[in-house]
C-alpha cells in the first residue's frame, strides 16, 4: 500500500534540507493536503496575533512563517483564504490530531 507525506520547511530557511522535515504515512493525497491546510492555518493564527493587517500577515507568513507541501495542496489560495477568514475553532488548527505518526 502506497502512502503520503507532507514536507515541511520554514521560509527563513527555505529549501534547506536541515531545515525541512517530513510526515509520512498519510493513507490518502486528500488526509496529507488536510494535514497541510491546518498545519499552515495554525501558523497564520500564530502569526495573526502581532500583525493585523493582511499584507503584513502575508509578509510575516512568507518571512518567518512554516509552510508544508502536499499532493492536492495550494499554499498560496490556502493563505489567501486563511488571513481573509481567520480560525472559527480548535480544529481548523489541529494539525497533530491528523499525524498518522501519533
Amino acid at each position: 500500500m502506497s502512502t503520503f507525506q507532507v514536507l515541511c520547511g520554514d521560509f527563513a530557511h527555505y529549501q534547506d534540507p536541515d531545515e525541512e522535515w517530513s510526515v509520512d504515512g498519510f493513507r490518502t493525497a486528500e488526509a496529507a493536503a488536510e494535514y497541510a491546510r491546518r498545519f499552515v492555518r495554525d501558523q497564520v493564527e500564530h502569526l495573526r496575533s502581532e500583525y493585523d493587517d493582511p499584507e503584513a500577515l502575508r509578509s510575516a507568513f512568507m518571512m518567518f512563517g512554516e509552510y508544508a507541501i502536499a499532493p492536492g495542496f495550494e499554499l498560496k489560495s490556502w493563505l489567501d483564504h486563511c488571513i481573509a477568514n481567520p480560525a472559527a475553532r480548535k480544529a481548523d488548527t489541529d494539525y497533530q490530531a491528523l499525524d498518522p505518526n501519533r
